[in-house]
């Protein structure tokens, strides 16, 4: 078979491969479909899915069909099989018979003649996620050359469907953090209890983290006492700081070196430094961070768990951190507007990082918009800039919601799909409208940023003043940005060319007023 015959049996398996498992949107689903696939459509005897776990270095069977389901979650330390061999060179393996090569591992514990074929799972960036591997042993079977395109293809598209699972969800868990963070932030400005304060935190922390309860301790007259507390403790745990006072120097608390940064402890009792009586009463991790604010020992914001280990993840501790920071701040100053002002800065700009993250627009897209729609609207004299700002970051919100297949399909969207499309300015309404600090301004720009002057656009066909300035303002600086960036249907247009597109605009698609000062600006 030619190179060019074999590049299209190739292209051929791909795209049934992608047809069969794209519209998947569990990892479960794609471990099953895949596998199952493979054991329809060949005659191996079974039929592996290993996922490389790099926490514990280690491959775990996710899947099988064949002689093997009952082995799911059996897991192989590196070295122990061949299909590592096949994760560290990324390469296919192919072994006409297992039961010669002394490098395998037989999940029956019975050495089997059999045909092995080994292919890595890789994500879109070339990292090896894991193998899928194909094998006779044990049964009566074959695998035929020709099958090899299907086995690769189906690999390279669970890595890429997986990868597309992974980064949804990503954003989605990284959106749910900075709302959290950003609902406290709100909650801390609102408050000028230094106590009160410390509440909130707390009670973000254990939303965010899996620990069972959480204390702000303060320092006094040398000796470390609960202030706040949050969660779930045993009942009489509470009342060992007043029967066994913890002074400074003594355990974890008053431990000199937690001054230098956060501490981990896995388990309590195992600590040098470990009280009996807090021990004994089923404390088991422990995540500590000190509050210094202007560089004074104030006190010590800590999560715990009870009866349970809980394993360390840097996350945990990043938001220990990041909510710890919040306090010292709220502390030194009480909560210094510009402070708070530069830290939802930093949340709105890791929102709109979401959307280009996954290709929505061009890199800088929400950046740029939102810098051109503060100076259109201090041009017009319009009133809440402020408004207009959070409308330009969060004015695709809603696009979150549209899968990957409309997002990024290179032709023509059918009239489904572009019904769909169009549903997302009042998706992203729904995701803002509870949120407290969101002004109507902003909303306005989520909700009709693609209405049109002359009442062709969407999604309640508005027209002329009928639509809100603020979205009539955005409207023209998301035009002006699409025009001059480059897309992956269009080079980026001089803009010479983009003015006169805009002129050509004025009074049909946009308002021409707006249009007029925009140009003045720019």
């Amino acid at each position: 078979m030619g190179t060019e015959a074999l590049e299209l049996k190739r292209l051929e398996a791909l795209a049934q491969a992608f047809r069969l498992l794209s519209p998947l949107t569990t990892r479960e689903e794609v471990y099953a479909r895949t596998v199952q696939a493979l054991k329809e459509n060949t005659r191996a005897v079974s039929v592996l899915l290993w996922l490389y776990r790099p926490e514990e270095d280690q491959l775990e069977l996710v899947a099988a069909a064949g002689l093997s389901p009952s082995k799911l979650g059996v897991r192989f330390s590196r070295g122990q099989g061949v299909s590592w061999e096949v994760l560290e060179k990324g390469e296919p393996l192919f072994l006409p018979d297992v039961s010669q090569d002394p490098r395998v591992f037989f999940l029956s514990g019975k050495r089997q003649a059999g045909v092995y074929l080994g292919v890595p799972l890789r994500s879109p960036e070339g990292q090896v996620l894991g193998v899928l591997s194909l094998d006779t042993a044990g049964g009566v079977g074959e695998i035929l050359p020709e099958e090899r395109f299907l086995v690769q293809a189906l690999a390279e598209a669970a890595g890429m469907v997986l990868s597309r699972i992974e980064a949804l969800e990503t954003a989605r868990l990284e959106a749910e953090r900075y709302k959290a963070f950003l609902d406290l932030t709100l909650a801390l400005e609102a408050s000028r209890e230094p106590l009160v304060m410390a509440q909130e935190a707390l009670e973000t922390l254990l939303r965010l983290t899996p620990y069972h309860g959480g204390a702000l301790y303060l320092f006094q007259e040398g000796e470390v006492r609960p202030a706040v507390k949050a969660g779930r403790y045993p009942p009489d745990f509470p009342r060992l700081y007043e029967a066994h006072p913890i002074r400074f120097g003594e355990g974890l608390l008053g431990h000199p070196r937690l001054w230098e940064g956060p501490v981990y402890v896995e388990d309590y009792a195992r600590f040098p430094g470990a009280l009996r009586p807090y021990a004994e009463s089923g404390l088991r991790s422990a995540l500590l961070v000190p509050l210094k604010p202007e560089g004074r020992r104030y006190g010590v914001l800590a999560l715990g768990s009870f009866g349970e280990a809980i394993p360390y993840r840097q996350e945990d501790e990043a938001a220990l951190k990041m909510v710890a920071r919040r306090l010292e701040e709220s502390l030194e100053r009480l909560f210094q507007l510009e402070r708070l002002r530069l830290t939802r800065e930093a949340a709105l700009k890791a929102l709109s990082r979401v959307l280009e993250y996954r290709d929505l627009e061009t890199k800088g897209h929400t950046e740029r918009v939102a810098e051109l729609a503060l100076r259109l609207g201090q041009a017009l004299g319009f009133p809440d800039l402020e408004g207009l700002r959070l409308g330009a970051y969060f004015h695709d919100l809603g696009k979150l919601a549209l899968p990957d297949e409309i997002l990024k399909k290179p032709a023509a969207l059918s009239t489904g799909e572009w019904r769909l499309v169009k549903t997302h300015p009042e998706v992203g309404l729904e995701i803002l409208k509870d949120l407290p600090f969101f002004p109507k301004t902003a909303l306005n720009v989520v909700l009709y940023h693609h209405e049109r002057w002359d009442g062709s656009g969407y999604p309640k066909g508005l027209k002329g003043e009928e639509i809100p300035l603020e979205a009539r303002i955005f409207a023209v600086v998301d035009v002006w940005d699409a025009l001059i960036s480059q897309r992956p249907y269009k080079e980026a247009w001089p803009e010479a060319r983009a003015r006169e597109e805009l002129l050509a605009q004025a009074g049909k698609t946009l308002d021409p007023k707006v249009v007029r000062v925009f140009l003045e600006i720019v």
